[in-house]
């Protein structure tokens, strides 16, 4: 249990489990759970699988907890569709410890999802990479170091969860977008995923409706204020807007940023195992999709 400065309450997981209803499991739509410590290059793939006709939802379950913490109350009801998939995408992270042990895939399962109807995909980026994003978009007011250890960990820990429970399970790294065309990785993914490929997956994006308008295929939940207004989070409008106008799906380097890190912060990096956990995670995605990812940031 945990609370924090902003909650009227202590959280337990399973209040957010009670407060997702998966209704009729013979008739809950099929879910393609995604999920990565946040800034993993995530907020585009909404785009990639929205545009190729797959509903698309933004955090649908960490928003969950994120009204608990505040003492209020929200729910969500998992589409209704049999023989329809949809894609939820959930990140991990980053302002308080809770929101970097958040287990989307645990929290579905006690909430009574079949889990044969869950493919759960990984989608990671390289550490320093990704924590230069954290460290860029929240600093030291909005997140910690100690924050993005832990929540790159609960990340692997849901790997091998899925694993164990023998749940279908995909890894896909930020850097296969880098190395490879993008088409050749999309479709590779869409392939495992059971789930049919266009073109519009990952390109004539330019001129598409913002996400949550009519016909953009992207559902975002009501969200509290605050999560607007803390720091740069999610930058709510910024990030999406980042991910809105771009014409394709790219890869975006932070090479640059990572010479600017903490020596401390890069040692506590290393130290917690992080760069063996994505050398696992790469491994696997190369062999997962059939493609080349080279093992440098």
């Amino acid at each position: 249990m945990e609370t924090t400065p902003y909650s009227k309450q202590p959280l337990s997981l399973p209040e957010i489990a009670d407060r997702i209803d998966v209704g009729d499991p013979e008739r809950v739509s099929r879910v393609i759970l995604s999920i990565s410590p946040c800034r993993s290059g995530t907020t585009v793939f909404l785009r990639v699988f929205g545009y190729a006709g797959i509903e698309s939802h933004y955090q649908e379950l960490k928003n969950l907890l994120r009204w608990r913490l505040h003492g209020k109350d929200r729910t969500w009801q998992v589409p209704q569709r049999p023989g329809d998939t949809i894609y939820l995408k959930e990140t991990i992270g980053p302002h308080t410890e809770i929101e970097s042990r958040f287990n989307p895939l645990d929290v579905l399962l006690k909430a009574g999802f079949p889990p044969e109807k869950l493919h759960v995909v990984i989608l990671g980026r390289a550490p320093l990479s990704t924590w230069s994003s954290w460290h860029e978009w929240w600093g030291e007011e909005a997140t910690t170091v100690d924050n993005f250890i832990l929540a790159y960990t609960t990340a692997e820990q849901v790997r091998r969860q899925a694993r164990r429970r023998r749940i279908s399970l995909t890894i896909l790294v930020y850097e296969a977008i880098r190395d490879n065309d993008a088409e050749t990785v999309v479709r590779s993914l869409f392939g495992r995923l059971g789930v049919p490929y266009s073109t519009a997956a990952v390109s004539g994006w330019r001129n598409l409706p913002p996400f949550g308008a009519p016909g953009s295929n992207v559902i975002l939940p009501a969200r509290l204020p605050i999560y607007h207004n803390w720091g740069q989070e999610d930058s709510a409008s910024y990030l999406h807007a980042r991910a809105e106008k771009t014409a394709g799906l790219a890869y975006f380097s932070r090479k640059e940023r990572i010479r600017d890190l903490r020596a401390d912060d890069v040692g506590k990096i290393a130290a917690a195992g992080l760069a063996e956990i994505y050398e696992e995670w790469r491994a696997v995605c190369e062999r997962d999709l059939g493609v080349e990812v080279e093992s440098t940031e």
